[in-house]
């Protein structure tokens, strides 16, 4: 069975991102210039040519879990960078690298730096670690873990956690840990998140009340349990997912929910579905449009931070195969943040 990053946080690099020069894809932007020197005449659609071909609104996103920082993954990611200089990505940045024993604040700081680029968006992401809700005065919960088990204090000499769901905490809990979480990240420089993605995708009840109570707009945490399947067959943490977005699909787009914009992960993450079924969801979407010329969908693809040296290959891969039909005149694709892809068209 293929890891992935909620079972195993740091592997080994198996299959290094084949970098050779920068593809600058034919791309429609609302944002600031990245600082690539992409050529614009590339970088921008007309009006005229997203009303004649369907519009894709692609969201490229990233995970940080919250476990390392690994020069290794870092690099994966300057090298996806360098490959693909037109792409925004959307961010989910976790303050729990400031919380861990002995973290070098600074160190942290500059390792997130290494892969950020102007026009992208720095969101929130929150899994259980135990020095994090300690450090924001919550108690910690060991269990029950996506695996069914529960933490001792032996697998805690670190730092534990991950694995065990946030929407086991009260409202009034989660709010001291969003809180604190982004105090934390915006004081090292990296603004104040209006965007959040759950800890194995798991923003139940509590954790949605907490978002509104922190002036979040913005969630990613629906997914399409169906790309799951193979990995977490058996475990709880897909039952979870299930029961708790269900309906939600590979074409499932941006909707109301409890004051918050619920904007689904419906291409998943690399860690559980390869290039061809990203691609099966953008042209999935590409075949939607063609019966309402002139409007847009969305699609979500992305990766983890913590494994992206063995899967945003994948990514790479997808990006490929949507420059192929962007160039065959398929579609034309926008790299949006949140708010963009939010936003009735």
């Amino acid at each position: 069975m293929t890891l992935h990053p909620l079972r195993t946080l740091a592997l080994a690099s198996l299959l290094p991102l084949a970098v050779g020069t920068a593809c600058a894809l034919p791309v429609a932007t609302d944002a600031p210039a990245l600082a690539t020197g992409a050529d614009d005449a590339v970088a921008s659609t007309s009006e005229a040519a997203r009303t004649r071909t369907p519009g894709i609104k692609l969201l490229v996103t990233v995970d940080w879990e919250g476990d390392d920082l690994l020069d290794t993954n870092l690099r994966a990611m300057e090298d996806f960078r360098a490959k693909y200089p037109d792409v925004r990505i959307v961010h989910f940045l976790n303050a729990a690298y400031y919380s861990k024993r002995g973290a070098n604040p600074t160190t942290v700081t500059n390792s997130i730096r290494r892969v950020l680029k102007p026009g992208d968006e720095l969101g929130l992401h929150i899994h259980g670690w135990k020095r994090l809700f300690e450090a924001s005065g919550v108690t910690f919960r060991s269990g029950p873990t996506f695996w069914g088990t529960t933490l001792t204090a032996a697998d805690c000499t670190r730092d534990c956690g991950h694995e065990v769901p946030i929407s086991l905490y009260t409202a009034a809990e989660l709010d001291k840990v969003m809180a604190f979480s982004v105090d934390t990240l915006a004081a090292h420089g990296f603004g104040r998140a209006t965007s959040f993605r759950a800890g194995g995708w798991l923003a139940g009840e509590t954790v949605r009340t907490a978002l509104g109570d922190q002036g979040f707009l913005f969630d990613h945490s629906a997914v399409p349990s169906g790309f799951l399947a193979g990995e977490l067959r058996g475990d709880p943490l897909l039952d979870w997912v299930k029961g708790l977005w269900t309906g939600t699909t590979a074409s499932a787009q941006p909707y109301a929910l409890e004051g918050l914009t619920e904007i689904p992960d419906n291409g998943a993450l690399a860690d559980y579905v390869t290039s061809r079924e990203m691609l099966t969801v953008f042209d999935g979407a590409v075949t939607t449009l063609t019966r309402t010329p002139g409007a847009e969908r969305v699609v979500s693809i992305g990766f983890h931070q913590e494994t992206a040296s063995d899967w945003v290959s994948r990514v790479a891969g997808a990006m490929d195969g949507i420059a192929q039909r962007v160039a065959a005149g398929k579609a034309t694709v926008r790299y949006v943040t949140s708010r963009e892809a939010a936003a009735a068209r």
